[in-house]
């Protein structure tokens, strides 16, 4: 029975004294912890005791969340800004949470805006979860301090997405964006090195815009409506993942209206000529067949994977790549699920016979169900001096996926 007290004085001294421990951190150590957590939490801190009130003041982020209750929102927001100093911000984010609906009580995002890149902020974060797009004034995202944007339902409708003044931007993320294009890619700034773009819609839908980024090392374009943009010039990316999903309009690249019918070149193999690592899975063959016809040599090209549009007119997409690729070393095959059967010869009998890169190193065919076309695609890589030994076959649960979408 002593013991048993003995325990409890114990953990009454751990609980009494765990405050003490917490605030005898050094002042930076608690700046880092505080800067984690969403700005209305940290300002609460202020409670626990005398040393912690003024700290929320000089925290290195601002993370902003709109609640249902909007004028609470705006009051916060306005009260932070004017009592917050001027210490110069690593990160600032805002968040919507369900139920958030946009109206005149709500807090202005563009004075939120202004002022973080008054305090030299390096990171952006704007995600809006629910409700109406959030519309950006021109001129919100200029700044030469910043490092890396991500926005998620952001509108750009009546000007063009303009980051040329951000010279010190490495990446830029949108997710389900309304941006208006023009002029977009000479817009891109040396620095950027990473560019993802994901269900998102150009402006304005009758024009195809382009895409020139000379530092640009990784692209990531996937699932966007309207035209996908033309890769005019990216010298320097190495890594492209592209999806065009069902909502692309490229599908009619060859019809009359269409601005890009002209192009020499094409609107993305030319592009994605000189990267090293290579995926491209899309639901139109109409989308390549033109940019076949215009012979782009992947010459530093070592990783592929390509979804089952190359199989089309007789495996005429699977066939390009593995001869124009003549340092190819992984090939990856994915098949997936159409309700239109991809037409092939029940026996395939191509022109002539060509040999594939002698630096393939293994030839991977994944498929989600049981798919008659796997005999007809080895008969393929046979007859083209694939050996049986680098082909590997594997059923997975997953269908039109980059590798780094994959379920492990």
């Amino acid at each position: 029975m002593p013991r048993r007290r003995r325990n409890k004085g114990n953990k009454k001294a751990a609980v009494s004294g765990g405050d003490d421990r917490l605030s005898a951190l050094p002042e930076d150590v608690i700046l880092l912890l505080l800067s984690f957590l969403p700005s209305r939490q940290a300002v609460q801190m202020s409670v626990l005791g005398p040393h912690w009130r003024t700290l929320w003041k000089s925290l290195p982020s601002l993370r902003i969340e709109k609640g249902a209750d909007t004028s609470k929102s705006a009051k916060f927001v306005n009260s932070l800004l004017r009592h917050r100093d001027r210490t110069p911000l690593l990160e600032c984010e805002i968040l919507s949470n369900p139920g958030w609906q946009m109206d005149e009580d709500e807090f202005d995002t563009d004075e939120l805006l202004r002022y973080a890149l008054s305090c030299k902020v390096r990171v952006l974060r704007l995600k809006i979860s629910s409700g109406p797009h959030l519309r950006l004034s021109t001129g919100s995202l200029i700044s030469e301090h910043l490092t890396r944007i991500t926005l998620y339902r952001v509108e750009f409708v009546d000007f063009s997405l303009d980051v040329s003044s951000c010279q010190s931007l490495k990446e830029l993320e949108m997710n389900r964006c309304e941006i208006n294009t023009q002029n977009i890619g000479t817009d891109f700034p040396k620095s950027l090195r990473l560019l993802r773009i994901r269900n998102s819609g150009f402006l304005p839908e009758q024009d195809r815009s382009f895409i020139s980024a000379p530092g640009l090392v990784t692209l990531e374009l996937a699932d966007c409506n309207d035209w996908t943009p033309w890769l005019k010039s990216l010298p320097s990316l190495v890594t492209a993942f592209i999806r065009i999903g069902f909502k692309c309009s490229c599908a009619g690249c060859d019809e009359p209206r269409v601005k890009c019918r002209d192009l020499d070149d094409g609107v993305l193999l030319e592009g994605l000529s000189g990267v090293t690592n290579l995926e491209l899975i899309s639901h139109h063959f109409m989308v390549f067949r033109k940019e076949i016809k215009c012979y782009p040599t992947f010459s530093k090209l070592k990783t592929l994977l390509l979804g089952d549009w190359c199989m089309a007119s007789n495996f005429s997409g699977l066939l390009y790549f593995l001869q124009h690729s003549p340092i190819l070393e992984r090939f990856t095959l994915q098949l997936g699920i159409s309700s239109k059967k991809t037409k092939m010869r029940e026996v395939y009998k191509p022109r002539k016979q060509f040999l594939v890169s002698k630096h393939l190193k293994s030839f991977e065919i994944t498929y989600f169900k049981k798919d008659g076309r796997v005999h007809q695609i080895l008969n393929f890589l046979v007859y083209h001096g694939i050996l049986p030994e680098l082909i590997n076959i594997e059923r997975k649960p997953y269908v039109d996926c980059f590798s780094f979408e994959r379920k492990q």
